[in-house]
């Protein structure tokens, strides 16, 4: 049976992953730096292993000795990342230099190694839709720390033949996660009737919905990947932040004269984005969540998981 080992398994992407592996009959071992308040707690192949802990990543390797690994832990907040750099380099960088040199440490038969990016590390593209080969220009610390994962995964490429595909994740949402601009959206309508929300309107995103990420990532995981070690993960459409608010707003009955836009940019936002997702292609993907059928979800989701 093939093994899987997934790293933040309890986070947004990790559990998504856990479920979809299981179903497909994978050997699935999560590792988490704290897992006493999860719903996998009970699952015994779940593992509460911290990432800063080289000799200890070292000597699990030598027990789980996994297939897989996909790396989903680490730091995910470009805001934070910009008022605590050095936090944001140590859940990113050092975890991640952790990890990969854990593996050669740990002498095991090298393993597929999926890395988790983000499409930060593109910042403000000259021109869109934006490929892998586009020039990286960080516009955050966040995103300067996935350019240097990035690098240290090269290196690691080069220098010790490990098999590692890079996957640079546009603007995920979805069911189980408690951030980012529509989770902000409901809780600002729940306590203010209103939207007020940072930019113009019209910055743009390529969103994807949390079921075709997790499907993207198994592809890459699993099909043959020897042409290209980085992939973009998205959908490949241009959506105004304008657009996608007015959407939400319908969804969750908030009339569209209520979302405001203050013209601000904040610092680490990109302006527009949109991917070209043609090596995802070759691997058979296709994107299977509308956006509007994927907030509807959400957003009831959220109905069952607010403050409010």
């Amino acid at each position: 049976m093939t093994s899987v080992l997934i790293t933040g398994a309890k986070g947004f992407i990790g559990s998504s992953l856990i479920k979809l592996f299981t179903s497909k009959k994978y050997k699935v071992i999560g590792w988490d730096v704290d897992i006493k308040e999860t719903k996998f707690k009970d699952n015994d192949n779940l593992k509460e292993v911290d990432l800063g802990n080289q000799n200890l990543i070292s000597r699990e390797l030598i027990k789980d000795k996994p297939d897989i690994i996909i790396h989903c832990a680490g730091s995910a907040d470009v805001s934070k990342s910009v008022r605590n750099p050095d936090i944001d380099f140590q859940g990113n960088v050092a975890l991640t230099h952790n990890l990969l040199f854990g593996i050669y440490k740990s002498g095991i038969t090298l393993p597929k190694i999926i890395f988790l990016s983000s499409a930060a590390v593109y910042g403000n593209p000259k021109k869109l839709p934006i490929t892998e080969k586009a020039p990286v220009n960080p516009l955050s610390p966040y995103a300067l720390h996935k350019v240097m994962c990035e690098q240290m995964c090269q290196y690691f490429i080069s220098n010790y033949q490990m098999n590692i595909k890079i996957l640079r994740i546009f603007s995920a949402y979805g069911t189980g996660l408690k951030k980012q601009i529509f989770w902000d959206m409901y809780n600002k309508a729940k306590l203010t009737g209103r939207l007020d929300m940072f930019g113009s309107g019209n910055e743009s995103r390529d969103f994807i919905n949390i079921t075709d990420v997790i499907e993207s990532i198994y592809l890459v995981a699993t099909k043959d990947t020897a042409d290209y070690d980085i992939y973009n993960v998205a959908n490949g459409s241009e959506v105004s932040i304008r657009d996608a608010a007015t959407l939400f707003a319908n969804i969750m009955r908030v009339p569209s004269e209520k979302v405001y836009f203050n013209n601000v940019v904040r610092e680490g936002d990109p302006l527009n984005w949109q991917a070209d997702i043609s090596r995802l292609k070759n691997l058979g993907y296709k994107p299977s969540v509308s956006m509007e059928n994927g907030l509807v979800d959400y957003f009831k989701w959220i109905e069952g998981n607010s403050i409010y």
